[in-house]
Formats: structure tokens, sequence, C-alpha cells
């Protein structure tokens, strides 16, 4: 007090000190997004989708691709491959990003493909900060890729949910090292992020809503599924393990520390006959187990729910007709039991979840006897359901005798648990013990408080990790998350990719200059030219239809590979004096330097193939010393020049076909889309580019050479352009002609021609992707022509339910004696990017292809699926 009178004192006057107006307080700017330098930045000038398709495919490891802000309408799907050049070594460390979920939004609506962005053969990529809506089929798919990042993203089908939204919003599918993180996905007529048939996952801090399934981890193991929230959904998160066919199945996965709410949405899915498709969920369950064993399900926050909170069923429960269709479905010799999937839940433990308000309106398809035998017997409907079924079969020997179902294990090591979850009520359909004579009595078990029923506990799983190049993610291990249990820990680099590889570039452009009457074999092996003359493949450049260099061979394959009825012109060059080694049954063994070269021209009626023709596009496979690469080179409006267009063109074309005009949108494919369908998997598991067309079974047949007919396979090896051909031809597979129009007396055929020409037309139209090796291996449709329908029945789709596929109220890809109930027929005959197969390749439907399989369909002998 007294310093404070002092420093008063020293005051001259008593005037009041002057008043300072403080500067005014500016809110922080936000910086925005910050980019690394040498990022690729992608003009938003001209075609978007172009344009990030040139960087998609002038990438190299380590880049950073930046998508431009704003709100853009590609016209095509936007994919990355990884291993464009096809020698199997990966790019790495690659990073697509936007510049914010809201502020690089990409709407696919007006796109011509099914995908929004689809990513394959990477290791280690990054996409984030940006939004993909309204895909006609999935938003981000990623494929055979190992180190996954899904940061900061948006996938969202907006406005009224229906089934005619795309199918999953991120979406994963064989891969390893998967996080997924601080995502929105909304409006999936599937699942809003799905992870399949992958390992080592790890899925947090996302907001799914108003999905049929809003998270579902399906046919994969060690996953962890943490702090989201899935609200509004059918569903809100689903664990799944199906019957594939592929060797790809699941367990080890937890689910924890998720606020799971509200999820009574009505079932918006494309309704199927297939049993375990998402279009069973009951609307108003929170958790799903279905069929997967080592399921942990812990602290979570699971609030009101129509139906129930928690269900744990076996697959029995999804297709009940056990001793009829699930045994002739899964339990035949090559089936998917024999393949190592299993029915039965085992090892669930469900607790410490804070669960309420739980079935006030239980509701749903699949659980409309269950629901009416609750209700009737003890008037209330079980918060946390289990079907028991599965472990009644596996108990009384009917099990291990038709499914390899062995009986529980005694010590309690594979017992479904529920323990510490408050004062909850549990429903057991089938006692553990229900004797094998009256499976078609259930028990109907039920405890409004927890007293026998499932009290147990099972040892806590693992903690699961992503390993991302030096990084690694997971609970408690890159974040402070609180009570993820396990203490052991499992993760692994995977296997995908490895090797430090990269991207090759455009090569040396200095090599482009055609002279002389001699193919530019330096400039095929070592530059991506920016016009097709200059590989001098033509003794005219301006007609790729005839008159090749270098002593090329012109050929033709036995049944057509349909492309919108164009006209093709395909032409082999061997170099120097070597030659392509003969192979049984897959693409000839064709040494560096070789090039397979086929042109595209559009008739102007399908009646006159080569009346009044238009050039639209060469494509070259070129072999090179780091494997085979695809060149797509489109000719210009007046025909005197094609001219490479890596990310693909559209084409409008005309064509009349039987009378009638056909308007439609030809597609040239990007190279990634031609790697697409050509890829490979072999022995050593590796995706490699390989040729489709020339294998022994399509060119065993007579082309009409200037000298005269002859077989192909011995004018190959006359010109020394192929060695190793048998002596006797009659050895070798020959698939039946086909030609674009179809045959005449298609109906005049026996039964064995019929099936026949049908396995030729799926071999050369679908099975480079549907075959183990190929691309669409997750589907479990294997449709090659040397392997034989009898026998492999479910494989060629027969009564095979589709992995992620309904097909509008369709539920198998074969239904013998009814095409109008097939999938495959479905497809073929759609043309609608969301649905068609091939979904490459073509604008339009192929007539008589579709009349083939329709015709092979109604003749194929009934099965359990047939009406």
């Amino acid at each position: 007090m007294a310093a404070l009178a002092l420093a008063g004192c020293d005051n001259d006057n008593d005037a009041p000190a002057p008043v300072v107006d403080p500067p005014p307080t500016q809110p922080p700017v936000d910086p925005g997004p910050t980019f690394p330098e040498g990022a690729i930045m992608v003009s938003a000038e001209g075609n978007v989708a172009e344009n990030i398709l040139n960087a998609f495919i002038n990438a190299q490891s380590n880049d950073v691709i930046v998508l431009p802000e704003g709100t853009f309408q590609p016209d095509r799907t936007l994919l990355f491959d990884g291993d464009v050049d096809g020698d199997g070594v990966f790019a790495k460390n690659v990073t697509i990003m936007g510049y914010g979920q809201d502020a690089t939004v990409l709407d696919f609506s007006q796109a011509e493909s099914g995908d929004g962005i689809f990513v394959q053969n990477a290791l280690n990529i990054t996409i984030q900060d940006l939004s993909v809506n309204e895909a006609k089929n999935n938003g981000i798919k990623l494929k055979n890729t190992n180190g996954i990042i899904l940061r900061r993203l948006a996938t969202i089908w907006d406005g009224e949910l229906n089934a005619d939204n795309g199918a999953y919003g991120l979406y994963p599918v064989e891969c390893q090292n998967i996080l997924i993180e601080d995502t929105y996905v909304r409006g999936s007529a599937d699942a809003g992020i799905y992870v399949g048939q992958s390992e080592y996952i790890v899925v947090r801090r996302n907001v799914a809503k108003e999905n049929v399934a809003g998270i579902e981890i399906e046919n994969s193991k060690y996953a962890d599924v943490y702090d989201n929230l899935a609200i509004g959904n059918t569903g809100g998160v689903l664990v799944f393990d199906l019957p594939i066919g592929n060797q790809r199945y699941g367990s080890s996965v937890r689910v924890f520390n998720n606020e799971i709410r509200g999820n009574n949405t009505y079932n918006f899915a494309n309704a199927s006959a297939n049993p375990g498709g998402v279009h069973i969920t009951p609307p108003g369950t929170g958790v799903i187990i279905l069929s997967t064993a080592d399921v942990e399900v812990f602290n979570n926050v699971i609030d009101d729910h129509d139906s129930m909170a928690v269900a744990i069923s076996s697959f029995f429960i999804a297709e009940n007709d056990i001793m009829g269709a699930f045994a002739m479905n899964y339990a035949q010799p090559g089936g998917a039991i024999e393949d190592g999937w299993r029915a039965v839940p085992r090892n669930i433990h469900i607790h410490d979840n804070l669960i309420t308000n739980s079935g006030s309106n239980p509701n749903g398809k699949l659980i409309t006897d269950i629901v009416a035998a609750y209700q009737g017997i003890h008037g209330v409907f079980p918060a946390i359901v289990y079907d028991g079924l599965g472990q009644a079969i596996a108990n009384n020997g009917l099990g291990e005798l038709y499914f390899r179902e062995t009986p529980f294990a005694a010590d309690g090591s594979d017992n479904v648990c529920a323990s510490n979850n408050g004062d909850v009520s549990i429903g057991q359909l089938y006692a553990g013990d229900h004797p094998a004579g009256s499976l078609e009595i259930p028990d109907v078990l039920y405890e409004n408080t927890q007293n026998n029923l499932l009290d147990c506990s099972q040892i806590s799983l693992p903690v699961h990790t992503v390993t991302f190049g030096e990084q690694v993610f997971g609970c408690g291990i890159d974040d402070d998350t609180a009570g993820c249990d396990g203490g052991e820990i499992i993760g692994n680099g995977g296997n995908i990719g490895d090797g430090d590889g990269g991207l090759v570039g455009d090569g040396d452009l200095s090599l482009c200059a055609a002279s002389g009457s001699e193919v530019n074999w330096t400039a095929l092996l070592g530059a991506n030219c920016r016009s097709l003359a200059d590989y001098n493949l033509f003794a005219d450049a301006m007609d790729p239809t005839t008159a090749p260099n270098s002593g090329a061979l012109p050929y033709d394959l036995n049944s057509a590979l349909f492309t919108d009825y164009a006209s093709k012109y395909r032409f082999v060059y061997v170099p120097g004096e070597q030659s392509a080694q003969y192979n049984t049954d897959e693409a000839f063994d064709f040494p560096v330097g070789s090039v397979l070269v086929k042109t595209f021209a559009m008739p102007d009626d399908t009646a006159n193939p080569t009346g009044g023709e238009e050039l639209l596009e060469t494509r070259l496979l070129i072999h090179r010393e780091t494997g085979w690469t695809a060149l797509p080179y489109v000719w210009n409006a007046n025909k005197d020049d094609a001219v490479l267009a890596k990310p693909g063109a559209f084409l409008s074309q005309s064509v009349v076909h039987m009378g009638e005009q056909l308007d439609f949108t030809y597609e040239v494919p990007s190279i990634n889309q031609c790697k697409q369908c050509h890829q490979y998997k072999g022995e050593d598991g590796v995706a490699r580019f390989v040729p489709i067309g020339p294998k022994a079974r399509n060119l065993n047949g007579d082309y009409a050479y200037a000298d005269g007919v002859a077989n192909q396979l011995t004018a190959w090896q006359a010109h020394g352009i192929l060695t190793g051909v048998p002596a006797d031809l009659a050895e070798v597979d020959a698939v039946p002609q086909f030609s674009l129009l179809g045959m005449d007396a298609l109906d005049q055929l026996a039964d064995p021609a019929v099936m026949d020409l049908a396995k030729g037309y799926l071999d050369i139209n679908c099975a480079h992707c549907h075959r183990p090796e190929g691309n669409a291996s997750n589907t479990g449709l294997k449709l090659e022509y040397w392997r034989p329908y009898a026998g492999n029945e479910q494989a060629h789709g027969t009564c095979k339910s589709p992995v992620a596929y309904g097909g509008g109220e369709l539920g198998f890809d074969i239904v013998p004696g009814d095409p109008e109930q097939s999938i495959l027929h479905f497809r073929m005959a759609s043309t609608d990017p969301g649905d068609r197969m091939p979904e490459i390749g073509r604008s339009l439907s192929h007539g008589a292809g579709v009349a083939l399989i329709a015709k092979w369909i109604s003749r194929l002998p009934a099965a359990s699926c047939s009406q």
C-alpha cells in the first residue's frame, strides 16, 4: 500500500492516464493445406479426368499428386496402377491428395464407368483430403496393394437412400496393411467402409452414416475397428465370413470403443437370393457376427436399436436348408468347405459394452420367424442373440460328417461368451446340445437378466497393427487410445509388391523416328512414342490393317472378343531370329522385343463389317525388358495419324446392327485399364501383365493368308514366330468359332456343342479376370475354357452366390435352366456402367453373345437352385 501511495505522489497533476484502445483482434488465418516441394499439381483446366489419369500414369515412386480445388465431374474411372510396366515391381510411397473433403469434390454421377477411384498394385499408397461422390459402383476401391492409408476422405451418395446408390464407399479387397481413419461415408447400398479378403487392418475415428452396413469386415483377419461412429445405418458393424471359394477366410477381429447408435434405417440394398449378402441385415441391428471365428466386441456404446444390439450367427441361419441347398452349394467336392471356409462362429466374446434401448420393434425378413418365436413364447426380443444352431450341428455329429465342423472344444475355447454387458437380455435359439433329429424345432432360450446363457469369458485377442513403410499404426501404438486390452501384438509387413522399382517414364523420345522398311525395334523397346508411325510397323503408316513390316503375320481368334461390334486387325511381330515358345493353356512365351498389334475399326453396318470402316484406335502390347507394356493410340479426325492416348479417350460412334442404328460412346481404355484386364498372378503370387489372345486354343484354326489358307499354329511355326507346336494338332484344344453375328443354327446344336461354344466365349471375354490368377479372383468365379464344367459347377457360377454384387433380385451367378434369373446373363445384357460385364471394353451389349449364354444356361442340368 505504501509503495502504491508513493507512486501516486510522483504524478505532477491529477489528469487521468490516457486510454489506449487495443488493436482489433483478428481471427487466425487458416493457411489451408500445404503440399511438399515438387508435388505434382494437377490442372483444373480442360478435361480434369484426363489430367488426373496422366498424373497417375506418369507417377514415380515417392510422388505426391495433388488434385485441384473445386467440384469436378470426371467422365471415367480414375485408375492408378503401381505396376504399369508389368514387371511385378510396384511404385512405392505415392500420395494422392486434394485440398480437403469439402474442397476437392469428385462427382462421378456423369461418368461412363462404375468406380470412382481404383488403385491396384501399389506399395504404400496414401489417399487423403478429398471426396468421391455418386459413383455408380464403388467410391474408392483398392486391390492387390500393400500399405494403404485412407485419411480424411468422404464417399457420399446424397439424397434418397435406395438400391441405385453405389455398393461400397471405401473398398480395399485382397490387400494388406490397411489404415482407414477420419473419413465420412454416407449412402452406400452395401457397406460404407468395407474391408474384404485382407489382413492387418485398422479402422478408426470414422463416421459411417446411413449406409446399409456402416462398417463391414469380411473374410479378413487381424483387424481392429475402434473409435468409430456408426449411426443411422441398417446395421452398424458387420463381421462376416462368406463361402467365396478363393481360400481367403476371416478370423481375429476386434470391435471396441465405438459408438454404435440408432442403426434403424430400412434395408435399401438390392434384394437378392444370396443368403449372405447385406440385404439379409435386419434393420435395427448394432453388431452382426456371421460365421467368423475369433471375434471380440468390447467397450462399445450400443444404443437405440429396434431389433437387437448384437447378433452372432452361423451361416445355417442365412441358408437354413441345411441338408439341401447348403450341402449342395458349399459341401460338394471343390466347394467352399473343401476350400477352407467354415459356417460356424467360434471363440466369440462380447464384453464390457454399454447396451441400452434394444428390441422395441424387431423386424427384417431374415428374423421374421425368430421374432415370432420369441415374442410368442417370451413376449420380448433379446438384446444379444446367438443362434446356437451351428454349435448344435457341430456337437451332434452332423457337423463333422457333412460340413467338417468338429465338436466345440471341451476346454471352452470355442464358446460364444457374453460378460459384463450390464443388465441386458440374452437369447439363444438352439441349445449347444440340441439333438440332431429335431433341428426344425428350436429351443428359443431366453434370460431377461443373464444367468446361464453365454455366461463365460475368453482370452483377449491381440492388438492388430498396420505396417506402412517404417511406420506402425494401431491402438496404443501411435495413439493414446485406452482400453486396447490384448497385450500381444500382431503385425506384419506383408508380401505384396516387395521390391524397390517404380514406374517407367516415356523413355528416350529421340528414338522415335521411322525410316526404311524395317520396324523401329529400338524405339519399341526404349520409348513411348507420341505417334504410332514412329515405330514403322506398317508399309503404309496410314493403313494399320494390312502390309506389316519386318515379316509380321496377321492373325485372328476363333471366338470373338466383343468390343461394340468393332472390326479388329491383329498382327504379331517377333524380332530377328527369335521365336515364341508354345504353351498348352496360357499365352505363348514371347521373347523381349515382340509386339502384338490390334487395330479397331467401326463399320457402317455389322452386316458388312469391312464396308465404310472408320479407324478408331490401335493398341500395342510391347514385351520390354521390364515386362509387357500397353500403349493405346487414337486415330485423328483425318485418319492420317494415331496419337498416344495414355488416359484413353471417348469417341462418339454409330453403327447399324440388324437394321437398327445404335448411337453410343466408344471407350478407348487407358494404359492402366489395359493392365486391369491383362493382369495375371503367377506361381510366385506376383501380378504381372500378360497377353490374352495368343493361346493355342484360340489360334488352332485356319486363316486366309495372302499365299493361301493355313492353320495359324502351323503358319506361325513355319515363319519362325513360334516353336514347340505339337506335330498332331488334333491333340491341341480348339475353341469353336463364334463370330460377332453369332450362329444362325444355334437352336439346332446339341448340348455338348452349345457347352463348347459358351465356354469358348466366356474364356475370351471373361476368363482373363475370372480365374484364380486374374483380377476378379476375389469373386470365386472361374471360367477358363480348359476347366471342365462337370465337377466344377459352382466354380462356373452354378448356384453360386456372388461375393459383393446382388444383381437386383437375382441371387446366383447361374441358375441352370433359367437365364433370366442368372446374374451372369443379366450383367452381359446390361449396358449400365455399374452393372455391365465385362465392365471395360464395351458400351453396347453383344446380342449374339447374350443369346449364346442364355441358350447355354437354359440347357444346363438342373441344380439345387433351379426352379
